[in-house]
This record gives C-alpha cells, sequence and structure tokens, in this order.
C-alpha cells in the first residue's frame, strides 16, 4: 500500500536524528540502572530515544499501537497497526564500547511485517527493507539468500545463558552446534548479529531467549532477502513472540533444526 510506503519514508529520518542525539550523548556522563539483573541494564539516553521516537510516532500516527522496550509509550488500541522499539539495543556495548549498538524499529500490521530499521548509529550503517520494495545498506541493495550451504563453511551467533553449570547443561545442544560450524560469533547485541546475516557475514543465528524488540526489524528485513525465522523447533511464531529463535537461509535452517533436534534427543 502507498500509504505504509509513506509512513515508512517518514520514519527514516525520524531515526536518523535519534542516532545524532546519541552521538552527542555517547561521551557525556549518564545513568545507569539494573533492570532484572546487573548485566540487563537502562540508560536515561535509551529512555531519551525512546520517548523522542515515542512522541513522533504519536504526533503523526496517534491510533498506532506501540511497544517499546522501556515502556516509555507503551499503547494498546484498535489500530491493527503497531511499532515495534528498541531505543538502544546492545545497552552494555554502548557504556562499556561505544559502539556496536544499534536504534530497532519495526513497523507491523497485525502479524504482518511491513517495514524494519537498523540503525547501526556509531558505524553509520542503516539497514532497512519495505516488505516487497527490496533491503538496503544504506543506498546498496542487499542480496537475497543463499539457496545452499552446509553448517561446516558457516560463521553463526549462537547464543547460550552463562549461569551455573547446572543451567549451562540444559543448553549443551547449543555447544554441539557450535562445534559443527566453522565458528561462533556473538556480538552482544541481536540487532548486529542480524544485520550480519543479511549482508552474508554470519550464514545463521540462534538465541536461547529474545524479546521481540530485540529481533522485530531485523526480521522484516532478512524475510525480504529470503531468510526463515522461527522457534528453535522450526514452527511459526509471530511479530510479538518472546523466547528461543532461530534465523537462516531455508536450506541452513533446516540443517539447524536438525541438529538441535538429534543433540536434544543424544542429551537426554
Amino acid at each position: 500500500m502507498r500509504e505504509e510506503y509513506e509512513i515508512y519514508e517518514q520514519s527514516l529520518p525520524w531515526i536518523l536524528e535519534a542516532g545524532e542525539i546519541i552521538k552527542k550523548r555517547i561521551q557525556e556522563h549518564t545513568e545507569i540502572k539494573r533492570k532484572s539483573s546487573h548485566s540487563d541494564v537502562v540508560t536515561e539516553v535509551d529512555r531519551e530515544i525512546e520517548s523522542f521516537l515515542v512522541s513522533k510516532i504519536s504526533e503523526h500516527f496517534p491510533e498506532h499501537n506501540i511497544v517499546g522496550e522501556e515502556n516509555v509509550g507503551n499503547r494498546v488500541s484498535s489500530s491493527p497497526y503497531l511499532w515495534i522499539i528498541d531505543p538502544i539495543d546492545g545497552t552494555s556495548n554502548f557504556i562499556n564500547r561505544k559502539k556496536d549498538f544499534a536504534i530497532s524499529v519495526a513497523f507491523c500490521e497485525r502479524d504482518r511485517g511491513i517495514f524494519g530499521i537498523i540503525y547501526d548509529v556509531m558505524a553509520g550503517k542503516l539497514y532497512r527493507a519495505h516488505t516487497g520494495s527490496g533491503a538496503f545498506l544504506n543506498d546498496v541493495e542487499l542480496n537475497a539468500a543463499g539457496t545452499d550451504g552446509s553448517l561446516e563453511n558457516e560463521l553463526m551467533a549462537i547464543n547460550a545463558p552463562w549461569g551455573s553449570m547446572e543451567e549451562m547443561k540444559r543448553w549443551e545442544h547449543f555447544f554441539k552446534l557450535g562445534t559443527q560450524v566453522r565458528g561462533v560469533r556473538n556480538y552482544g547485541a541481536t540487532t548486529m548479529e542480524l544485520s550480519d546475516l543479511a549482508t552474508g557475514v554470519l550464514g545463521g543465528y540462534v538465541q536461547y531467549y529474545v524479546n521481540s524488540w530485540d529481533y522485530a526489524a531485523g526480521r522484516v528485513i532478512l524475510e525480504e532477502l529470503g531468510y526463515k525465522f522461527s522457534d528453535l523447533n522450526g514452527d511459526a511464531i509471530d511479530r510479538v513472540y518472546c523466547g528461543g529463535i532461530l534465523a537462516a537461509s531455508e536450506s541452513l535452517h533446516q540443517q539447524i533444526v536438525q541438529s538441535l533436534k538429534e543433540s536434544s534427543k543424544e542429551i537426554k
């Protein structure tokens, strides 16, 4: 629909402007608060960016639903449209590394992804896709997912929890998967890993638990390129699903699901 594409075009400058705010604030002292644990934190900049984006959406589309990580302006309405926002995915990277974090915004109609935008602020990389119109990194169109491939030739992002030995034992099938691929890369931000999947740097993404705002924009981009998203069993997920997820090309997706299932049986 033309109206939906216009919303996509309208939102791009908002995200670039939000990035400029982050660039100005990143060297300043910022208040850091714990959420669920010492490794799950939020800064005043996270809240400032989410508030900025929510204000833009509310000004132009007051009837739309909003789900944001920091719950600055979350709302539920009768509209079929939903914005899913992560103001800074990779907050610990933002605090400690001053890079490798991104703004993530997805726009959906019920369970239909319309567009997704990921902005790697410090690298100046804008990943974006409007369904049916192609996926881009800045102004360069990205290539579609390959139709073949083997696990042993791929780098993958495989994220298992760090905890007690007993807890980690539950995820031994993840570590077995890691022995079947060429190598494992973890960046501490779902958006960074999904962006590398979109450019072909990584062959797959496996995560034991993730929230919808972490992957929603990346999912739209990757599905536009022909990648498959699912839960860890290979089953379909909706746009606000939270839990374990898997993203890869069709061929690699099947291989990963099979590996996880076989390893789980062996462990049991």
